[in-house]
């Protein structure tokens, strides 16, 4: 019993300080990429999408987008910050992102309509909670996703462990979305 109760902590504090480690470098490189970039940044965009998955099923979520400026031609860097609501579950995610699809070499500056057009490919960090119906436990999972995003296509490939019991590991696939 005591040893559980040790794992069980020393979890919670593995998945805190990742968390805090995650904050500090996304401020870091957010702060770089800023100052950096030549055209304007802080370009903010909201989107919304669904996405049809293992763990709670179905859900509906919003994408933030804060795009930072072009630290490299023809691509953009953005932070993200997802928020999800599933039948199972919800969730939350920063991280950060660029366009798949680069820019036209004779663009004259850029929006955030831009950078949506071109398809987005994120690499973020999630904390999940599962409370309804689903094929997981009933816990909080922590871990990372790597997602694309265009309008009819959003596949994603996540890697999730719960925060109270690191044996208790999960894929989680996205099959099939829309939006962003």
């Amino acid at each position: 019993m005591e040893t559980n109760t040790r794992r069980s902590a020393a979890s919670r504090r593995l998945a805190g300080w990742s968390s805090c480690v995650l904050g500090v470098a996304l401020a870091v490189v957010a702060v770089t990429e800023s100052a950096a970039a030549a055209e304007t940044p802080g370009v903010f965009a909201a989107v919304p999408g669904f996405s049809v998955r293992n763990g709670d099923w179905v859900a509906v979520d919003g994408l933030g987008i804060l795009v930072l400026g072009q630290p490299v031609p023809r691509r953009l860097a953005a932070v993200v910050l997802r928020g999800e609501v599933g039948l199972g579950g919800s969730s939350a995610g920063i991280g950060l992102a660029t366009n798949v699809l680069g820019l036209s070499p004779s663009t004259q500056g850029w929006s955030a309509t831009d950078f949506i057009g071109s398809g987005v490919l994120s690499l973020e960090g999630r904390l999940e909670r599962m409370y309804g119906p689903t094929s997981w436990r009933r816990t909080t999972y922590v871990g990372g996703q790597i997602s694309f995003s265009a309008i009819i296509c959003k596949p994603a490939l996540g890697w999730m462990v719960a925060a109270d019991d690191p044996r208790d590991r999960h894929f989680q696939i996205v099959f099939a979305g829309a939006g962003w």
